[in-house]
């Protein structure tokens, strides 16, 4: 049985750090081998992927490990639709 990852947004970070977790959010902007990922409450935090962690769409969730400068490792990203609007990201709680 896999363990259970919380869904977490960008304020909740540093509570994890360590961990895996899941975000949900938009892609507002790309730095080189890494993007910014906005969540449900407005701020932003930093997405180290790897090879693996590829995205085509706008909003996507990212699972990945939580780095000590409050970064995270993608490990996974998984495209939703462009469509998907804040007010469903409004919903992201820990597990």
């Amino acid at each position: 049985m896999d363990k259970p990852t919380p869904r977490i947004n960008a304020g909740m970070i540093q509570q994890y750090t360590t961990s895996t977790v899941r975000l949900v959010g938009r892609v507002v902007q790309s730095q080189g081998n890494s993007f910014i990922l906005e969540t449900s409450d407005g701020n932003t935090v930093c997405i180290n992927p790897a090879v693996e962690c590829t995205h085509n769409a706008q909003h996507i969730e990212v699972l990945g490990k939580v780095e000590s400068d409050g970064a995270v490792s993608g490990f996974t990203a998984t495209d939703l639709s462009d469509n998907f609007g804040k007010l469903a990201l409004s919903h992201s709680t820990p597990v």
